[in-house]
């Protein structure tokens, strides 16, 4: 059976720690935030308390661009020293490249313009990706939320133009549903396909029985094409974080197990 993992922030990792996840999914962002101290403090509590920070998200604070006027190389080598630099320290060896204020393209920026920037960046990161062993899988974002890169499609086809060693894909179900993106595109994207966020796409919460969501056929397509990476449970929650996380857990878990 795939891996199955959570995105939680540093206030619900123990929780989440204890609820039998595969692995865990923590904030880049976040975690390159950390003075220094706090986060030598956060390293030896994760390594005592055995956690598998398999992957991390949020790549990149809002007030970093890497699309329009105001983009600083010299500023994204810095922070992808600092933040993956610790990442590797904690054992990570996935950052998915979600950051949509970030790559949002500006009004009155030239699009193709801000394509070559976004490529530029993914070769910064391909630098400091490698040095560390971890890979970079560019996950699509819908249209609401982010005006660049909205489909697996597009993430497929730039990984596979741009040929960087540690650059993969990724698919997160809810963008892929506002888009009405064919699962099919998940069967074309299969050789670069590294990492899978699942969440409700109207609710943008955890998973759970009767969302409306048809996890099993999504999970099912994964399993026909030989996906062999991690499943990470994102979103939001009602009520108690520990029962709507043992709740998608569980529900993920039978949804995968489910024959067509």
């Amino acid at each position: 059976m795939l891996p199955i993992g959570v995105f939680t922030d540093f206030y619900h990792l123990p929780e989440a720690a204890a609820l039998g996840f595969d692995f865990l999914e923590i904030p880049l962002d976040a975690l390159a935030a950390l003075p220094e101290a706090d986060f030598r403090e956060f390293a030896d509590y994760a390594e005592g308390a055995g956690l598998n920070l398999a992957a991390a998200s949020r790549m990149l604070p809002p007030e970093l661009p890497v699309t329009g006027p105001g983009v600083s190389a010299t500023a994204l080598h810095a922070y992808l020293q600092q933040a993956l630099g610790r990442a590797s320290r904690l054992g990570i060896r996935l950052v998915v490249m979600d950051a949509p204020a970030s790559r949002a393209v500006p009004d009155g920026v030239d699009f193709p313009y801000a394509w070559r920037q976004l490529g530029n960046f993914l070769r910064i990161c391909q630098g400091h990706a490698k040095a560390r062993g971890i890979t970079v899988a560019l996950e699509p974002i819908r249209k609401q939320d982010c005006n660049l890169l909205n489909l697996v499609s597009e993430a497929t086809l730039i990984a596979g133009l741009l040929q960087l060693e540690n650059l993969a894909a990724a698919a997160h179900s809810g963008h892929m549903a506002m888009a009405s993106e064919p699962l099919s595109d998940l069967r074309r994207a299969a050789p670069l396909l590294k990492h899978v966020h699942l969440e409700n796409a109207l609710t943008r919460r955890l998973p759970k029985p009767g969302d409306g969501e048809d996890y099993a056929r999504f999970l099912r397509q994964l399993d026909l094409i030989g996906y062999e990476g991690g499943v990470c449970l994102t979103g939001g929650w009602e009520g108690d974080f520990r029962v709507a996380a043992a709740e998608a857990l569980a529900h993920i878990r039978a949804s995968a197990a489910e024959k067509p």
